[in-house]
């Protein structure tokens, strides 16, 4: 009982929204773009449209593009503060030979 209530609780927490098409990025755009303690999630939805986004209850949120690379497409991870400024970003080890199904 207890575990499931935690669990509900854990579940309540963040949410998850589907990324719409077009969310694939040139990765020397992004790099370009975002600017930890500079760059906004207004600056980012402006410029590449809305992607894959979890959202915590604090505020913080997490985006992820999806980006081209030599041997298909990795990800690139952008973290929010709850101001919504970049906190921090990187580049996703994970590398698709095609676009991941959503």
């Amino acid at each position: 009982m207890y575990v499931l209530m935690c669990a509900a609780i854990l579940a309540g927490c963040a949410t998850t929204l589907a990324a719409p098409p077009g969310t694939v990025v040139p990765i020397d755009a992004i790099d370009q773009a975002v600017q930890p303690g500079v760059t906004t999630r207004a600056m980012l939805l402006a410029r590449f449209g809305a992607t894959t986004a979890i959202r915590f209850d604090s505020g913080v949120e997490v985006w992820r593009y999806l980006i081209t690379t030599p041997a298909g497409y990795g990800e690139y991870v952008v973290v929010f503060d709850a101001r919504g400024v970049v906190a921090r970003a990187r580049r996703a080890p994970t590398v698709y030979r095609s676009p991941p199904q959503k």
